[in-house]
């Protein structure tokens, strides 16, 4: 608890910051030293899956993002600062698979129907969106 209040006194969350540890983590795996430039799949379950979701939008060159169980809202996890002012995972999930395909276990299609429209709509390929 204590952690949470100190991200929360510098602007910031603690699923902010593991989205930021993701990244770090994509980008040390791509020293020459470690493993040249491999390509990187994302996974993550539950409330990590959106936290690669998001890390995944703020790193080039991911191959794809593969969701385990994810909730299909921030209402029900996980914490960024006034993400819902914005946009909300469905929508975070479409710009994503505009980068990448995103692939959905153990996930609805149904709760991600603005997500499969949105992609529809300005022309993805159906193999962005995988479920």
């Amino acid at each position: 608890m204590h952690i949470r209040r100190r991200y929360l006194q510098l602007g910031q969350t603690v699923d902010g910051m593991r989205v930021w540890d993701i990244q770090r983590a994509v980008a040390a795996l791509r020293q020459k030293e470690i493993a040249g430039h491999p390509s990187l799949h994302l996974h993550g379950a539950r409330h990590q899956a959106i936290n690669a979701l998001y890390a995944s939008l703020f790193t080039d060159g991911i191959a794809g993002v593969e969701m385990i169980a994810p909730p299909a809202s921030h209402a029900a996890g996980p914490d960024y600062l006034n993400v819902l002012r914005f946009l909300d995972v469905p929508q975070a999930a479409a710009m994503a698979a505009e980068r990448a395909p995103v692939k959905w276990t153990g996930a609805s299609p149904e709760a991600w129907g603005w997500t499969t429209r949105a992609a529809q709509q300005i022309g993805l390929p159906a193999e962005r969106l995988q479920w």
